[in-house]
Formats: structure tokens, sequence, C-alpha cells
């Protein structure tokens, strides 16, 4: 963006400084053009007063010596020819040519030929001028023709547009400079904002907005932040709720508990407070993994904001384990369920993650595979490790699982009530989510390549 910002204001400087400086270059070339054309012909009449003497007194050797002082001086190059156009005297390298024959011409006509070309550095180095030498009655009894030396004019040119070339340079330096610190101006608090708004989306509180810029993005910083503070609040207000819910629904519950178990369980009642009891049971298991849920969701947010206070408090938060490991307390519950185990024999490896953390995430994997992949499948549990990611995969082979439920693994309370018998809470895959976000890592859910859930804990090494 600061490109496309800057761009244009450079382009349009550019633009700005070149049609100042052009015009003010050629008038400083036409000028100096100007001045050398009036020295010349301030020159030129005391040439032809000499050659208008010499012409009519036969005066050539007085005139010749006239022309060689001339050349001496003014270090250019003079002819004089009489009225039939034959040389009378000279003084330098100018001779009878095509170029000079046409000058003649023009000139005999009492006409003076006194237009030089503008000055410019890559121009010609001489021109050509020529005056008619007027006798008595005002007819032309010769002609002076003068080579001039624009080399001396085309250096003070070149040192002119030096100079203001220079100045260009310090104009577009300086509207430069000023273009930078406008766009830096301008573009500050877009980058803040664009900043904050990733820190937002990943869950990271933003830093501290400072109001910069024009009034109207100062406006939108402003607006920004309390936007961003109230999100951040309205969080923080529903983890804490669930929390303090969860904390407050745990005494009542308990009390309820011990006055069921203190009523007599006979007679027609019995059957009844067996249901409160169940009622009561998923009610405590609902309440326990909200808490879970809850506690994870903070750790997952402090994560992300750069905090660990259980770490900082000295908690280790890696283990070393194998597959085996993982599942060991696992298996008498799949075997009962009617699943066959499958384990990798990979060696240890040292995972980012507490171990108390990770065992919960498996007792939820493998508990779902025993409650929905189905008698007779296949739980495949795997640890696979490269240079640049780590993974703990936990893969069935069910076909009770539709696609239709794929894109809701995961939201809370919800369940696949795939069998009315199955309990659950609907929060063990939310939970498993919030563990990894906590633990640096992401869950990945998809259909395994033997057709059933495929549950990826991956850390990337980047």
């Amino acid at each position: 963006m600061k490109l496309r910002v800057l761009l244009p204001l450079l382009v349009f400087g550019l633009i700005a400084v070149i049609a100042v400086l052009i015009p003010v270059a050629q008038s400083l070339a036409d000028s100096r053009t100007q001045q050398l054309a009036l020295q010349r012909t301030a020159a030129l009449d005391q040439v032809v007063q000499r050659a208008r003497t010499a012409l009519v007194q036969s005066d050539v050797e007085g005139l010749q010596s006239y022309l060689e002082r001339f050349h001496a001086v003014y270090a250019e190059s003079v002819l004089v020819l009489d009225e039939s156009g034959e040389p009378v005297a000279s003084a330098g390298e100018l001779h009878r040519d095509a170029d000079v024959d046409q000058l003649v011409t023009a000139a005999s006509r009492a006409i003076p030929q006194l237009s030089l070309p503008r000055v410019t550095p890559w121009g010609p180095r001489s021109a050509l001028v020529a005056v008619p030498v007027i006798a008595a009655g005002d007819l032309s009894a010769g002609v002076v023709v003068l080579a001039v030396d624009l080399r001396g004019a085309q250096a003070d040119v070149s040192r002119a547009w030096a100079v203001i070339a220079a100045i260009g340079v310090l104009l577009l330096s300086a509207l430069m400079v000023a273009s930078l610190l406008w766009t830096r101006w301008i573009l500050r608090p877009v980058r803040a904002l664009d900043s904050a708004v990733a820190d937002l989306t990943a869950h990271r509180g933003p830093a501290p907005l400072r109001p910069s810029g024009p009034p109207e993005l100062r406006r939108l910083s402003r607006a920004f932040a309390t936007m961003a503070d109230e999100v951040e609040n309205s969080l923080e207000q529903q983890r804490g709720f669930v929390a303090d819910a969860s904390h407050q629904l745990r005494t009542p519950l308990a009390a309820i508990r011990l006055r069921v178990d203190g009523l007599a369980r006979d007679g027609d009642a019995a059957d009844d407070l067996s249901a409160v009891d169940d009622d009561l049971d998923r009610l405590e298991h609902t309440v326990e993994r909200m808490l879970t849920l809850a506690n994870a969701e903070h750790r997952a947010a402090a994560r992300t904001q750069g905090h660990d206070d259980a770490r900082d408090e000295g908690a280790t938060r890696e283990c070393s384990v194998t597959a085996a490991d993982l599942v060991e307390r696992h298996r008498a519950r799949l075997h009962a369920a009617g699943l066959t185990l499958s384990i990798d024999d990979s060696p240890a490896v040292v995972v980012p993650c507490g171990r108390a953390d990770l065992d919960e995430m498996l007792d939820v994997l493998l508990d779902n595979a025993a409650k929905y992949a189905g008698a007779g499948a296949r739980v495949r549990v795997s640890v696979e490790q490269d240079a640049g990611r780590l993974e703990v995969r936990v893969e069935d082979s069910g076909t009770q699982l539709d696609d239709a439920h794929l894109p809701r693994l995961g939201t809370r309370f919800w369940r696949a009530g795939l069998d009315g018998g199955t309990t659950g809470t609907g929060l063990g895959l939310a939970i498993v989510a919030q563990l990894m976000r906590a633990a640096g890592g992401r869950l990945e859910l998809g259909r395994s390549q033997e057709g059933g859930l495929a549950a990826h804990l991956i850390w990337d090494r980047t």
C-alpha cells in the first residue's frame, strides 16, 4: 500500500519539476545564444567597415593584417569576398564550399545572415554568419563571412544546465523525503490497525493503538480500540460465566445428591430415584466437562497472548511418550467394545504438551472411537514426526460416520446421536481443540483412509 500511495506522488512531482526546469533551461540557452549573436554582430560591424575601406581603396594588405589580428583575438575564422564572389582576404581555416557559397549568395542581396542556432551542449561547434559590405548607392561591394565559435557558449550553457539539473535533483529529493514522511504519517495508523486485526484474529491481545495520522484515521483507530476492548471483554465474560456457572452448579448438585441418597429406595419410588440418580450423574458429568472446557479456553487464550501461568510456576509442558504408552490404560475398554487396536512401534518422541493434557485428549478420542466406531472396527494409534511436524494420530475404520456429520465435529454440545443409549456431553472434541491451542498445536478432523474418523494432533516445528 505504501508504494501505491507513494508512486503517484513521485510521478506527479517528477512531471511538475520537469515542466518547470525544461523551459528555464531553454530560456538560458536562448539568452546565451542571443548574447553571442549581439557580440559577433558588433565585431562584424568593425570588420565590415575595414572591408569597405579596403575594397574602395584597394588596401588588401591592411585588411589582411586586421583579419589576422581579429582571428588572434577571437580564434574565429573570417573570409572577405568582393562583389564578384572572389576571396579578397582571410584568416583562419575558412574556405569556399557549398555552405559558404549559399550564405554569400543570400548576403550579396544586402540581407545580413546573422541567425545562430540555439546553443546546446550537443549542438554544432561552430556556425556561419555573413554580412554584406554596402558601398555607395546601397550596393553590395562584397561579403564578410565569419565562422562563429560556439564552444565557449556551449560550456556556459552546460554549466548552467548542470546547476539546473542539481536544483532539480534537490527538488526531487526534497519531494521524495516529504512524500515518504507524508505517506508514513498517513499509513502509520493503517499498519497499526492491520497488526491489531491480525492479533485479534489470532486471539492475541492487540497492542494499544495510539491515534495518529489524519483525523479520519484517528477516529477509526479509537473506534477499533473500543470495539476490540468490547470483544475481548465479551469473550472473557463468556469464559468467566461458563466457569462461574459450573462452579455454582456443583454445590446444589452435591446437595441434591445427598438428599436423594438419603431417601428410602423401596416401593414404587425406587425406579424414579434410580432415574434421578442417572440424571444427576449426567448433569454432574456435564458440569465437570464445562469446567474443563472453560479452563482449556482460558489457557488457550493466555497462550495466544504469550502467557502460560502453569509454565511460569514451573509446570512441565512436554513429555516423552510412545503410542503404546498413550493407549495402555484404554486397552480393556476398547477390547470390551469389540474394537481391534493397532499401535505403531515407533520410538519415543518428545511431545510439546503436558502428560495430563495429552492423556485427557487421548481419553476423549479413544472414548469416541469406543462409542461410535462400532463393534468389529479397527482403531490405529500412531506417533509420527519429521523435521517440521509432530503428529499424534487416532484413526478408526468405523462405518457409522456420515459425511454430513464431518463439518459439525467439534461443535459444542453436538453429538452424532447414532444410538439413543450413547451417553456424552458433546464437549469432548471442543476440549481437545482448546487443549491443543493451549499447547501450541492444532486439531484436524477428517475421514480416515479406512472410512472412519481421523483425528490428528499436530504441532508444527517452524
